[in-house]
């Protein structure tokens, strides 16, 4: 592989021509890049903003210029009868909407669908709250249930205690009779 440099030409009239004619060149060269500029702004001027979201799902609520869509039907070879959305105002030049009924009421009813089964999931948990605290109840009731078992338990025990032992005393003292007799 060979070495490679690269060095920028220097402003010399062996690369440039530094007469009158360069000066129109430039100025022809200016005048063309306004008028692409001008061009380019006239065709973003053409072109509507972004959709709103709303025009985007479901059944439309506002058109893109700021009208209220209504429905037609299509009188088309290929979609006969098929009822869509669209604006009063289609026929002036502008972007307006335009959606097939039968794809927004799909739509919609994905999103209810959808709604449906996130508060079917909230009442679900919200039932599970509801019998948990119900349970930590009737465990709490039954706690307080043993307690009061053992309390009772502890009672009779130190009566068992106590007639244990004045048995035990009964029974040293007949033993003794006995031995002694």
């Amino acid at each position: 592989m060979g070495n490679y440099s690269y060095t920028q030409p220097s402003w010399s009239e062996d690369y440039y021509d530094n007469d009158a004619d360069a000066d129109s060149g430039y100025s022809q060269t200016e005048a063309d890049i306004l008028l692409d500029q001008a061009e380019i702004d006239a065709t973003r001027r053409q072109y509507p903003p972004p959709p709103k979201p709303e025009v985007e799902f479901g059944f439309p609520k506002e058109c893109y210029c700021g009208g209220e869509p209504h429905t037609a039907t299509s009188y088309t070879a290929t979609d006969p009868g098929r009822r869509f959305y669209t604006c009063a105002n289609r026929d002036d030049g502008d972007c307006h909407v335009w959606k097939w009924w039968d794809v927004a009421a799909t739509e919609e009813i994905r999103a209810i669908s959808t709604q449906c089964q996130q508060l079917s999931d909230k009442v679900d948990y919200l039932s599970f709250l509801s019998d948990y605290e119900t349970q930590l109840d009737e465990a709490k009731v039954l706690h307080n249930e043993t307690e009061q078992k053992l309390v009772r338990f502890e009672r009779i025990g130190k009566r068992f205690e106590l007639v244990l032992g004045a048995m035990l005393v009964v029974l040293v003292i007949i033993g003794m009779v006995i031995i002694f007799k």
